[in-house]
């Protein structure tokens, strides 16, 4: 608890001074209103003495006077902590995002992106919501509670003995609950992130959804989920509740007897009654302290407990990207015994010892059944992932001699499962190059035989793709990602079956163009469709992750292998 509140109160550090002037305000303010019991019994002894009006005005000017000043004084204390909070808030939100898109792929496939987004969201406001307005209400009624425990204190000892007695009584049942009220608020938040999880995948996969008549079970799978997060809501509610209930019973049960002992006293003489009047106010204080501190501790608790699952994420490497290293145009690739496995998944080898040398300027094939490890390997050319085992050179260098950033900025890729940002169709294509120019946007475009399309549509290039390119058909959302991959303009570039969405004569035409590009790249390849790769320098044929064939589309075909009886398959002789 300590470490995740360090970790929190880290981020006040910039506004430290803003911090300690709020509250150096917010100390005598609170004390301010410990007056308050004490001028009612004055104004009340004066009224039962008789004593003159004059008197009684000035009591009750400053008992004015101290209220309009605290009002001002509160205000801006208040203002104050509520725009630090909203700054630091959003300064753990950033780095929390940053961390987050820093995160290796290796990692971030061990997370959903709904639990992510709701570690951004629901958890963020969660220890927003106490760091702007719990925080400053516990200091105010810890102020209230000390001040009017000496107070009473000074008044009658005897009458403040009861409440001395069940203090500790109250603070022990608090610090037990409060350790039950962090787990199970843990609990909570992680049930709440996977109703997240639940919206993100059925949203994102809406058409399958409907495609397969699923809506019923979605419904059910989120109904379920959430049905788990009210459950363990309302079972955090009623601990607060029962906890509140007890403080409430203890301290007024309290109160009351003290009430009915002190009327003795005034009925004796020993006590005035404004006296009684003002002690039974700073009791009241007392108890309200109290019973607010059970809600308040709760709430904290469930700040930290959201502030544990956001410490976990940040506590997660991140991988060195290297964006400020000067660019490099890197041309071969040699891959030496390169074998890889995932990180979530070590019992199986995916790529299984790879050898493979691609000159500069050389256009090769990777063929083979669906995970057989071709785009794995594409993915260790990118540095998205390191091997487990083997070395990587680019132009003849161990690939730790160039940073993360140099060798993806070298890469150009085109994606068979295409995904636009939901900006506008010139945003998306700017993406590879967001400094290019709108002339050298237009060419990618036309290269990608993309323009024809762009401009019959009213908008032009403004032309909103909408979220993950729906509005969009999968022919022109295959174009836009050449587009950007061309306007990045790299030296090595990677398509995986990047003609598979175009209908026959697009395809054509982006053939041509791909064929006129690739002269001067090096080029990787990725296909199911072999006769687009017959024209390739070398054809690399994968098998349960390891390369079975090789040679030119004539040289398979007379060995009478694997890629052989494909294109037998395939017709395509």
């Amino acid at each position: 608890m300590r470490s995740t509140f360090g970790f929190l109160l880290r981020y006040y550090r910039p506004y430290r001074w803003s911090m300690i002037l709020a509250l150096t305000f917010m100390v005598p303010s609170s004390g301010v209103s410990l007056l308050f019991p004490m001028l009612t019994g004055n104004i009340i002894d004066q009224i039962l003495a008789n004593s003159e009006a004059t008197s009684l005005m000035n009591t009750g000017g400053l008992f004015l006077g101290l209220l309009t000043a605290q009002a001002i004084v509160g205000y801006v204390v208040s203002v104050t902590l509520s725009r630090t909070t909203e700054r630091v808030i959003a300064s753990i939100r950033s780095d929390l995002y940053e961390h987050i898109v820093r995160l290796p792929l290796s990692r971030m496939s061990g997370h959903r992106v709904g639990e992510l987004s709701s570690r951004l969201s629901s958890d963020m406001t969660q220890i927003q919501e106490t760091f702007s307005f719990s925080l400053l209400q516990l200091v105010r009624q810890s102020i209230f509670l000390v001040g009017s425990i000496v107070l009473i204190l000074a008044t009658s000892v005897r009458l403040t003995m009861p409440i001395i007695i069940g203090m500790p009584i109250i603070v022990g049942a608090g610090v037990l609950i409060g350790r039950r009220l962090r787990k199970l608020s843990t609990r909570t938040q992680d049930a709440l992130a996977r109703t997240s999880t639940i919206i993100e995948e059925s949203l994102q996969s809406i058409s399958a959804v409907k495609s397969y008549v699923q809506e019923p079970h979605e419904i059910r799978r989120y109904s379920d989920s959430l049905g788990e997060y009210v459950g363990l809501a309302v079972k955090g509610a009623r601990l607060r509740a029962g906890f509140v209930t007890f403080i409430i019973f203890t301290v007024f049960g309290g109160i009351a007897a003290v009430i009915l002992y002190g009327a003795r006293l005034v009925e004796s003489g020993d006590l005035r009654l404004g006296e009684l009047l003002s002690f039974l106010m700073y009791a009241m204080f007392v108890g309200g302290a109290l019973g607010s501190f059970a809600e308040l501790y709760g709430q904290i608790q469930k700040s930290l407990g959201s502030a544990v699952r956001i410490r976990e994420i940040m506590a997660e490497p991140t991988e060195e990207v290297g964006c400020d290293q000067p660019a490099v145009r890197l041309s071969s690739i040699e891959l030496d015994s390169v074998s890889f496995r995932y990180p979530d998944r070590q019992d199986m080898l995916v790529v299984n010892s790879i050898s493979i040398n691609i000159k500069a300027g050389e256009r090769v094939a990777f063929v083979g059944e669906s995970g057989s490890g071709k785009s794995t390997t594409a993915a260790l050319l990118q540095r998205l992932y390191d091997p487990t085992l083997g070395t990587i050179r680019y132009n003849g260098f161990d690939a730790a001699s160039y940073s993360r950033a140099q060798v993806r900025r070298s890469v150009g890729v085109v994606p068979q499962d295409i995904v636009l940002f939901g900006g506008t169709i010139e945003e998306n294509i700017r993406y590879g190059r967001p400094e290019a120019s709108f002339e050298d946007v237009r060419k990618a475009a036309a290269d990608a035989n993309a323009l024809d399309f762009i401009e019959r549509f009213p908008e032009g290039f403004g032309t909103l793709v909408g979220e993950r390119g729906l509005k969009l058909s999968g022919g022109q959302r295959q174009r836009v990602a050449i587009a950007r991959a061309l306007l990045k303009n790299p030296s090595i570039l990677i398509l995986d079956e990047a003609t598979s969405s175009l209908d026959a004569e697009s395809e054509h035409l982006i053939q041509d163009a791909l064929e006129r590009l690739m002269a001067d790249r090096t080029t990787v390849i990725i296909a199911h469709r072999l006769s687009t790769v017959r024209t390739c320098d070398r054809i690399f044929v994968f098998s349960a992750g390891s390369v079975i064939e090789s040679g030119t589309h004539d040289e398979l075909l007379r060995i009478g292998g694997l890629y052989s009886h494909w294109c037998d398959l395939q017709f395509i002789r």
